[in-house]
């Protein structure tokens, strides 16, 4: 009878047990957590600091966040700019990335503090009283959320040591330096690693310029050939130059035969420059006078043996040479030569007509145009002109049998 009696009561408990389950009200948010929703802890770099020494400050903190329940912090108070850490300066701060484990997520900010008062020496200066507010989200079914209401909580305190100025050993101020005798010996190896190949670097670029120029000097001397004993356009165009300018001179007194004779041959000289023609040079004694045809070249500050210089240049020459330009021919080429062509008519006019009729004023200008496109012609032949001119057209010959 006793064992039918237990059996009867326990299913009459097991009968009432889903209408006593369903008549229990729904739990609270603050009954579902179970554990603290948000914790938060300080951590220093430093116990003790001294007056202006910064030191590191960081603030951790971990919250509760998995599917029924989600702690939601106000992190607008805790950044750099925003939060007060009196009397400590705040110098620096960051944020790093929030972290996930388990149920809780956890963030930080760091801080960067100092304090220059000079009361705080020899005490305890605690960190300010910071409140952090939050909410407690948690979720129920068909997955909506019910948002708590506001709460606050407060950070744990925090006190730092100020101690003074300098250490109590210490028997002077003074700034020690930072740099050991490892250190200082490693830079000191660097350097004159790099003091070494500097001076490398350098040989090298000294060597590749010899290089260059000995080529440079082969190949011109190359290219001269058997003439190399020669006057160079340039050297000859000197000297007409000069013959020119001597004429000049002595025609403030008046031309006469002699002069605009001189005048002449040292212009063929120039005209056969201008045509790239041969100028005939032969060794002659240093009394030679010019003249008659000729430009003596005196040997280097009027000593040595004098050169002779003629041209057989005409102003004919000239004439066809100005015909045969093309229409795309270089103007100033075709001033040049027109120029000559000038200067060799007036010149030969008044050195062979029986009759010279050609006024002082036209010799003058006949001169002025000789002396102006012989200096052109001296300044295009001057190095390395000319040899760039020579490499530019042979490339460009190569170029033309390649395509």
């Amino acid at each position: 009878m006793t064992g039918m009696k237990k059996l009867l009561l326990v299913m009459a408990v097991w009968l009432a047990w889903p209408a006593m389950a369903w008549s229990q009200p729904a739990p609270t948010t603050e009954q579902m957590v179970s554990v603290d929703p948000i914790r938060c802890w300080w951590r220093t770099s430093e116990g003790a600091v001294r007056l202006g020494e910064t030191f590191d400050l960081s603030l951790t903190c971990a919250v509760l966040d998995n599917e029924a329940v989600q702690v939601v912090p106000d992190e607008s108070r805790l950044a750099g700019a925003v939060i007060s850490m009196a009397p400590f300066e705040i110098v620096a701060s960051v944020h790093p990335q929030d972290m996930h484990a388990g149920e809780r997520r956890f963030f930080q900010y760091g801080y960067t503090l100092r304090i220059i008062n000079p009361d705080a020496i020899g005490s305890d200066i605690p960190i300010p009283l910071i409140s952090l507010h939050y909410r407690v989200n948690s979720r129920i079914a068909a997955n909506a959320s019910v948002q708590g209401r506001d709460l606050t909580y407060i950070l744990p305190p925090q006190s730092i040591r100020v101690l003074s100025m300098v250490t109590a050993d210490a028997v002077d101020i003074r700034d020690s330096s930072e740099e050991s005798f490892a250190s200082v010996e490693g830079l000191l190896l660097h350097a004159s690693m790099l003091d070494l190949a500097a001076i490398t670097l350098a040989t090298l670029g000294a060597l590749m310029v010899i290089v260059v120029l000995v080529r440079l000097l082969a190949g011109v001397r190359r290219e001269k050939g058997p003439e190399a004993h020669l006057m160079s356009h340039y050297s000859v165009l000197r000297h007409a130059g000069r013959e020119l300018a001597s004429v000049g001179r002595d025609a403030d007194a008046g031309w006469t035969g002699a002069l605009a004779g001189r005048a002449l041959a040292a212009t063929r000289i120039a005209a056969a420059c201008a045509f790239d023609r041969p100028v005939t040079q032969k060794p002659t004694p240093a009394d030679t006078s010019a003249g008659e045809g000729r430009v003596i070249a005196s040997g280097l500050l009027g000593r040595g043996k004098a050169t002779m210089l003629s041209s057989s240049a005409t102003h004919e020459d000239v004439t066809r040479a100005i015909n045969r330009l093309p229409a795309t021919a270089d103007a100033t080429r075709r001033q040049t030569l027109e120029q000559l062509q000038t200067a060799l008519g007036t010149f030969t006019n008044y050195q062979y007509s029986r009759e010279p009729g050609t006024d002082r004023s036209a010799l003058d200008a006949a001169l002025s145009a000789a002396t102006s496109a012989t200096s052109r012609l001296k300044s295009d032949a001057m190095w390395p002109k000319p040899y760039l001119r020579r490499r530019l057209s042979w490339r460009t010959v190569e170029a033309e049998s390649r395509t």
